[in-house]
């Protein structure tokens, strides 16, 4: 979850911004590796097995994530990209009035 600290620049609000939406984009994709495993008839593997595949896939969705191949990380940093903004600029204009 992105959490936004007072005093941040936006230069590190928006890197924790495109980390955030890289993470949302990793867990899609592992969800969408785990429903098409799901799909493939397996003989009977053992919970060990299963475990080892499920962090493969997470890896892999990690990975493909960071690649940017995709383009959904980037487009959820696009849409809110523009709503980054330092506490300063939200406010600026209070501070000013309870002096």
């Amino acid at each position: 979850m992105m959490r936004v600290e007072p005093r941040e620049t936006i230069d590190i609000q928006r890197w924790k911004l495109r980390d955030a939406a890289r993470q949302l984009e990793a867990q899609f994709l592992h969800q969408l590796l785990r429903a098409m495993r799901r799909t493939i008839v397996r003989t009977q593997s053992s919970y060990a097995v299963q475990m080892y595949t499920d962090m493969t896939d997470e890896a892999l969705a990690r990975q493909l994530a960071q690649s940017d191949q995709f383009g959904l990380g980037k487009l959820v940093y696009e849409k809110l990209s523009p709503y980054v903004q330092t506490l300063e600029t939200v406010l600026g204009g209070n501070e000013n009035e309870q002096t």
